[in-house]
């Protein structure tokens, strides 16, 4: 003789509320609730008792119990799986389990279990669908980069004018770095260390008309660099870190102060931003005229206004300008050196004067925002071109080895924002629990 499974106390409370109602008769409701007239008598007999437990909270509790029994190891799992899938590493249930059995063990839960269940339900929790768990490569989907540009785009910048879409982004830049020290500094990814001083981060951002440029968000690793002792005027907003990256906190900041800058102007604008962990979704709650559209994962590089030639630009004159100083400090046979408030003296100048309306809007045609010719991105706007001045520099110095587009492009493999370790994901949600200090702040939304 079988056992017969005992009613869960979520569902008599369910089959109580439906014959309340009055609108079927016992033995359908029975039925439909897979019991016996019999059991459903017993239930209705014990209606007082079963009430009484719902209406002090055990109901309440039982379910947010279902709904999340471990939040902290969900918490990091969330946290771990966003940062993974930024670095395009494939993902699998069983690693998912793994991943949370670790999570757990460092968490002090011991009685935790990964099962097949659990991971059904942590997938559904969080609307993780299979091709995310399978794995996503880092190449690009030329099928789903052409769905989105003809079927998802148009319908999101309909109501937008070209002068109130935006995108912005952010690249590494080694500031410091001399023509003669482009070997040195080439491929250099650059997360710590002496050349951590020698680089910033900057976030570049423009409308689509290219009438309209952000002012550039600077970050460095000094809080009160030397140089801007005295100074009363800034052409960037500046912020710091000990890595000189972008955080889900100073982007959230700078997403605010810009949101607070359209209220004024009395403007409805949609920012394009990047899929990243330091771009949390979670901030478009505090936004009021601001609405962020989060590119798909791994098509940045095809969809990415900025990455189709707006950022390398930037870079070009901002190159440019520091080769003819140095070429000016060769004739006077004087040592020369960049300091931070002379970089972004020149990024702003390169950013403000040199790189133009038509280049910025023929890179949101490239990145499919609009129908017609992909017109090319014309670099080279200037009487004097930066290969001329490479040549003069290259003839004056004895430089091989390296060329123009080395010197440009030294700084393409630098860390622009944070991507915490496992650790680093503990000890931000320990932060959370028991108030020790945590160096990140990681949003748990899903990318």
């Amino acid at each position: 003789m079988s056992k017969r499974k005992s009613l869960s106390f979520e569902k008599k409370c369910l089959i109580i509320s439906a014959v309340s109602q009055g609108n079927k008769k016992k033995k359908d409701i029975a039925a439909e609730f897979g019991i016996s007239p019999t059991t459903l008598s017993t239930i209705l007999m014990n209606k007082d008792k079963i009430q009484e437990s719902s209406s002090s909270g055990i109901l309440q509790k039982f379910k947010k119990a279902r709904s999340c029994e471990y939040p902290d190891v969900n918490e990091a799992m969330i946290k771990w799986i966003t940062v993974a899938r930024h670095k395009n590493i494939p993902l699998s249930g069983p690693l998912i389990r793994e991943k949370a059995v670790e999570f757990a063990e460092s968490l002090g839960h011991s009685d935790f279990v990964a099962s097949a269940g659990w991971l059904d339900k942590f997938k559904r929790r969080h609307n993780i669908v299979g091709k995310v768990v399978c794995g996503e490569s880092g190449s690009i989907d030329i099928q789903t980069r052409d769905d989105w540009i003809q079927n998802i785009l148009p319908s999101l910048i309909q109501d937008y004018d070209k002068n109130d879409i935006f995108n912005a982004d952010e690249t590494g830049l080694f500031f410091k770095c001399l023509p003669s020290r482009t070997l040195a500094f080439r491929n250099e990814k650059c997360v710590g260390g002496k050349k951590s001083k020698e680089r910033i981060t900057v976030m570049v951002g423009s409308n689509w008309s290219g009438t309209e440029k952000l002012r550039l968000l600077v970050i460095g690793k000094s809080k009160n660099p030397r140089c801007f002792k005295g100074l009363q005027y800034l052409e960037v907003d500046y912020e710091n870190n000990s890595k000189s990256w972008m955080t889900s906190e100073l982007y959230e900041k700078w997403l605010l102060k810009l949101d607070k800058k359209f209220a004024a102007q009395k403007r409805k604008i949609l920012l394009f931003i990047d899929n990243c962990p330091a771009h949390p979704k979670s901030a478009q709650s505090k936004l009021t005229n601001i609405k962020t559209v989060y590119f798909p994962p791994n098509m940045t590089s095809s969809l990415q206004p900025m990455d189709q030639g707006i950022i390398q630009n930037l870079k070009h004159h901002y190159r440019k300008r520091i080769l003819k100083k140095v070429l000016c400090y060769s004739e006077k046979e004087a040592p020369m050196s960049i300091s931070l408030l002379d970089a972004i003296r020149d990024l702003s100048k390169a950013w403000s004067s040199d790189v133009k309306k038509d280049t910025i809007s023929n890179c949101f045609k490239k990145a499919g925002f609009d129908e017609g010719i992909e017109l090319p991105v014309d670099i080279e706007d200037e009487n004097l071109p930066l290969a001329d001045l490479w040549s003069a520099y290259v003839e004056d110095n004895n430089i091989e080895d390296v060329t123009i587009e080395d010197y440009i492009n030294v700084n393409n493999e630098t860390f622009t924002m944070e991507c915490p370790s496992d650790e680093d994901i503990l000890q931000s949600i320990l932060s959370n629990q028991y108030g020790l200090n945590s160096k990140y702040n990681i949003s748990t939304q899903e990318s």
